[in-house]
C-alpha cells in the first residue's frame, strides 16, 4: 500500500502473517476505507493465509483474498503509527528512528476451552473485531493526549489534569494516575483548584498501566519517573513539583500555580503543533 500523507497507518503482526494479523488488517479495511493506512506482516511469515480465517472474516464483508504472508520490512516499522502484535509469540523489536508505538493484543483462544475450527476462528475473529474497532475511533481522534502522573494521583496529576482540561477547551485528550494511587483526591488540592474556578470533585484516582502509556503522545511525570514504562513514540517529561499531601492551603497554593504555568506552556505549545501539521 502506498503511504498517504497525514493518513494515519498501522501495521499488524503476528508470527506467521497468516491469520490473525491479516484478520485484523483486512477488518481495518473494511471499516475505515482509504482513512487509514494498513498493513500486516510476520515474524516467521508462512506459505500461505489461514482459510479458516480468511471465511470467518468474510462473514462480515471483509476479504483477504490476494494477500500473502511477508516480513516485516524494518523501513515500514520505522515509519507507521502503530505495530498491534497479536498474541505472546511474537516480538517485535523498536528500531532505530521509530516514531510509532508497539502493542500486544493478547486475544481471546476458544481452543484452550476445547472450541476449534470455524467456531473458533469467528470467536478470534470477534474479539479482534472489537479492538479494531476501538483502535479505528484512538487513530481518527486528531487530538494529543496528554497523561500525567505522580504517586498517588491525588494532588499535583490531579490538579495539572484540571488545569489543562480547563484550558484546552476539549482539544486535548487529558488523562491522570498514580504510581501508587491514594483512595481518594487531596481536598486541598480541590479547593485549591476550586479558587481558579476549577471543579475536580468528579475525579478519582487511577492506577498507572502500560496501556495508558503506550496510547498517550505525552507522559509528563511528577517525582515517580521510574515507574513510568518506556515506550517509543511517546514523549516524556518529568516536572520537579513539591507534593502537596498534608499540606496546608497555604503551602498548596504555590504548586498549584507552578502548575498552571507549565500546563499553559503545554498547551500553548501542543495546539501550536497541532494547526501546523
Amino acid at each position: 500500500m502506498t503511504s498517504i500523507p497525514n493518513t494515519p497507518s498501522v501495521l499488524f503482526v503476528c508470527v506467521k502473517n497468516g491469520g490473525k494479523s491479516q484478520m485484523a488488517a483486512a477488518l481495518m479495511r473494511l471499516h475505515a476505507g482509504d482513512r487509514i493506512e494498513v498493513h500486516s506482516a510476520g515474524t516467521r511469515p508462512g506459505s500461505a493465509v489461514n482459510a479458516l480465517a480468511a471465511d470467518s472474516v468474510a462473514e462480515l464483508g471483509a476479504n483477504m483474498s490476494g494477500q500473502t504472508p511477508r516480513s516485516i520490512d524494518p523501513d515500514l516499522l520505522r515509519r507507521v503509527d502503530r505495530v498491534i502484535v497479536l498474541g505472546d509469540e511474537a516480538q517485535v523489536e523498536p528500531v532505530e528512528g521509530m516514531s510509532g508505538t508497539i502493542e500486544v493484543w493478547r486475544t481471546d483462544e476458544p481452543s484452550q476451552r476445547g472450541i476449534e475450527g470455524l467456531e473458533r476462528m469467528r470467536l478470534v475473529r470477534d474479539d479482534i473485531d472489537d479492538r479494531v474497532r476501538e483502535l479505528l475511533n484512538d487513530l481518527l481522534d486528531p487530538r494529543p493526549s496528554v497523561l500525567f502522573v505522580c504517586v498517588h494521583n491525588a494532588g499535583r496529576s490531579q490538579m495539572a489534569a484540571g488545569y489543562l482540561t480547563h484550558l484546552s477547551r476539549g482539544r486535548v485528550e487529558v488523562r491522570s494516575a498514580g504510581s501508587q494511587p491514594a483512595d481518594q483526591i487531596n481536598p486541598v488540592a480541590v479547593r485549591a483548584m476550586a479558587e481558579e474556578g476549577i471543579d475536580i470533585t468528579a475525579a478519582s484516582p487511577k492506577v498507572l498501566t502500560p496501556d495508558a502509556v503506550r496510547s498517550s503522545d505525552v507522559v509528563i511525570t511528577m517525582g515517580c519517573g521510574d515507574a513510568c514504562p518506556f515506550f517509543p513514540g511517546v514523549r516524556y517529561e518529568d516536572w520537579e513539583l513539591a507534593d502537596p499531601a498534608g499540606q496546608g492551603i497555604d503551602a498548596v497554593r504555590p504548586i498549584r500555580d507552578d502548575i498552571k504555568r507549565r500546563v499553559t506552556a503545554l498547551v500553548a505549545e501542543l495546539l501550536e503543533t497541532e494547526t501546523t501539521k
